[in-house]
């Protein structure tokens, strides 16, 4: 007994010690403002004079494009300012068409290489190295063009790059080629009436209608200091018309016949807008087919790209279009004058018919609710156009993105008329919610054709292009008022021209062919497809079918595999639509598609939703294992307005988020819902204001702090215990 009583000091101090170090070990250390170094940015904490250094940020994007292939390497340098080691999460964009097959964690001159493992093996082994204190790095997908990447163990003053690497093709349409680059995530709005969950580092909570929006909804600010920088080589091996960008102000420089090296005029610009490139070619020049190949293992791969010539016979028809607008608070201030000018040239270019023989409309609006401003699509008159321009000028985006309620009336509405049924959904896109909207016009859009207008400094592209996938129509992008006329005449004479329809594509070898179903063509809009074949000839004669308006028709098509391009992204970019194919049919249902999209992401060494790139260094550079947890702040889009997305931030110093009014229960200045009057003016409702405070660290604080209180009594009580007995 005496050498048990001689030793419980000793207890005592280990559970003393133990009580501390569990109470504490990633509490978040406060600077004053006198401790901010010049250039340094801050996020202010819950208490008065409370501040928190924040990681610095800078991008660097190299692009290269050669024919329809796009080659990328995006270079993301970590900077830690603060005096403690941090985990830095940041959630960025990339196109949503990319294929990502690398990762690779660079330290001073160290690269560490990465693998692909599925999505909660490579988190293990990230958690794992984290708590060893190792450098580690791991990359993940959100959503096809949502990413977040999570860097472990940055040590005070250390700078680490990540750099990524993907693959990807151009878009086409009416003789130009386009790039779009997102730089930044728009804010997502988040519907759902209970919070569930918080699996991420997002500024909202995850909802039973978006189950992780805390992984989406990275902390926004007015300005950060991040930079971005982008370098694109441009070779299309034909001679160049025009080169711009409606976008950014850039340097181009003049490398020989059909080269560009182009880069940004201030050479590095604020990461809040996506980054847009356009070139066309000389009319002699323009593609008819391209054909490019390349060959992995035993396999032949191949992305082909035609354009069929017009045909078909064109039958201007009444038309039923029914407008449906975005006026959330995201669409704001630069936004909305995009919508309202798109919107009137679209009203003015309605057919004013006479005995039935004209075109039909309605307009539907959506913030928080909707509102319709006719019971059903009415005849396009003198006096119809009239009461829609005047409801159109009064409209004011304010309020929340509850887009689903006025698709499911809008399209319960279409085919009502004589005109042929067609929905324009004109919107920046920028919700949680994407798989429930694409999942319900699937099922309930009919006959309809639907048709997206991506509006903004930040259309959520993804979304606009899965519903008019579904919609069985095409989208477009306006990057500035000056675009309107244009971009909504293409679109108009693109509905009025004769569309291909149920495509089959027929060659020798039986590829395995992607996108499938091919979808429907319109005037000036290419044929992509990716194929596998195991043995292709040297050139053989193809055959694309369909039908128009006046009939089957059909083009006949020569691949020459021989004289064809050579491309080592092919067998990449073909995975990558197969994938993107089988995660269509994953979310309208059928869960048996999850294996299947694992092998190819492992064979193939892409990341997906179900795989991730995990790397790790081998070294302990931490062995405290005292880590700061921070997610990495975005800038505010362009031309947002930050009290209408996230409000004042006088009455609500850390950012907030606005919600659908419908519980209490929410994260957010709640936005007025609005209601309307007879000629389309707003009247609001005063609503109940509850706030959210930015997320500090990643750290179970009150948790760890009752557990070390806990040690702490357990040890004195043993101490007051063992006293006793001894006496």
């Amino acid at each position: 007994m005496p050498h048990r009583i001689k030793n419980c000091p000793i207890y005592f101090i280990i559970l003393l010690f133990m009580g501390i170090a569990l109470a504490n070990p990633n509490d978040k250390k406060s600077i004053s403002l006198n401790d901010i170094q010049s250039g340094t940015l801050v996020q202010k904490g819950e208490e008065p004079g409370q501040y928190y250094a924040l990681p610095r940020l800078d991008t660097k994007v190299d692009l290269a494009i050669d024919g329809l292939v796009v080659s990328a390497t995006v270079d993301q340098m970590f900077v830690n300012n603060s005096s403690e080691p941090i985990e830095a999460i940041y959630v960025f964009p990339l196109p949503d068409k990319a294929a990502v097959y690398d990762m690779v964690m660079i330290v001073n001159d160290r690269l560490i290489q990465s693998h692909v493992k599925e999505k909660k093996a490579a988190k293990k082994t990230y958690e794992k190295a984290k708590k060893a204190g190792k450098r580690a790095s791991l990359t993940e997908q959100e959503r096809p063009n949502i990413f977040t990447n999570s860097v472990a163990n940055i040590l005070p003053n250390d700078t680490l790059i990540i750099r990524l690497n993907y693959v990807d093709y151009l878009d086409y349409s009416g003789g130009v080629f386009t790039l779009r680059f997102p730089l930044v995530v728009g804010p997502r709005y988040i519907p759902g009436e209970f919070s569930i969950s918080r699996k991420g580092s997002g500024r909202v909570h995850d909802t039973e209608e978006v189950l992780d929006a805390s992984r989406i909804t990275p902390p926004v600010m007015k300005k950060t200091g991040n930079t971005i920088a982008i370098n694109v080589s441009l070779n299309t091996g034909m001679s160049l018309d025009r080169v711009w960008s409606p976008t950014h102000a850039i340097e181009i420089n003049n490398t020989g016949k059909g080269s560009r090296d182009i880069s940004f005029e201030k050479g590095k610009e604020v990461p809040n807008r996506d980054f847009v490139l356009s070139y066309s070619l000389k009319n002699k020049d323009k593609p008819n087919t391209a054909l490019f190949t390349s060959k992995m293992g035993d396999d032949n791969y191949f992305m082909l790209m035609t354009v069929p010539p017009a045909k078909g016979t064109k039958k201007v028809m009444p038309k039923e279009v029914i407008y449906i607008l975005d006026i959330s608070g995201s669409m704001q201030g630069v936004s909305i004058r995009q919508a309202k000018e798109a919107l009137y040239q679209a009203i003015y270019n309605l057919n004013e018919g006479f005995e039935n023989k004209g075109d039909y409309f309605n307009i539907i609006v959506f913030n928080n609710y909707f509102k319709s401003l006719y019971d059903k699509p009415v005849a396009a008159t003198q006096n119809t156009k009239k009461e829609a321009i005047s409801f159109i000028f009064n409209l004011k985006a304010e309020g929340s993105t509850e887009a689903l309620p006025a698709l499911l009336y809008g399209m319960n509405q279409a085919g009502t008329s004589e005109g042929v049924p067609t929905i324009f959904f004109i919107t920046d896109g920028d919700v949680g919610n994407e798989t429930a909207l694409i999942r319900n016009i699937h099922y309930s859009l009919g006959n309809t054709r639907l048709f997206s207008i991506g509006i903004g400094a930040v259309p959520n592209s993804h979304l606009l292009r899965k519903v008019s996938k579904y919609g069985r129509g095409t989208y477009t992008f306006i990057n500035s008022v000056s675009e309107v006329e244009a971009k909504i005449e293409a679109l108009l004479e693109k509905i009025d021209n004769p569309v291909l329809t149920d495509l089959e594509f027929e060659y020798a070898g039986n590829p395995d062919l992607y996108p499938n179903p091919i979808q429907d063509l319109y005037l000036d809009e290419p044929l992509i497809l990716f194929g596998k074949v195991h043995q292709p000839p040297s050139r053989e004669n193809a055959t694309l079918k369909g039908n128009m308006s006046d009939g089957p028709v059909q083009f006949p098509l020569t691949l020459d595999w021989s004289h064809a391009a050579s491309s080592p992204a092919i067998p990449t970019l073909w995975a990558r639509s197969k994938i993107s194919g089988l995660m269509d049919e994953y979310h309208l249902g059928d869960k048996s598609k999850k294996d299947e999209i694992l092998d190819l992401a492992v064979n193939h060494h892409i990341l997906t939703k179900f795989t991730s790139f995990v790397a790790v260094e081998q070294q302990i550079v931490n062995p405290l294992s005292e880590l700061l947890a921070v997610a990495v702040p975005t800038d505010l889009p362009h031309g947002w307005v930050y009290d209408a997305v996230f409000g004042s931030p006088k009455s609500a110093p850390t950012a907030t988020y606005a919600s659908n009014g419908r519980s209490k229960n929410r994260f957010a200045n709640m936005i007025k819902p609005v209601s309307y009057t007879a000629n389309g003016s707003a009247s609001y409702r005063p609503q109940p204001i509850s706030t959210m405070t930015l997320p500090q660290t990643g750290t179970r604080y009150p948790l760890i702090f009752l557990i070390g209180l806990i040690f702490l009594v357990l040890g004195f009580g043993t101490h007051i215990f063992m006293k006793r007995v001894h006496h």
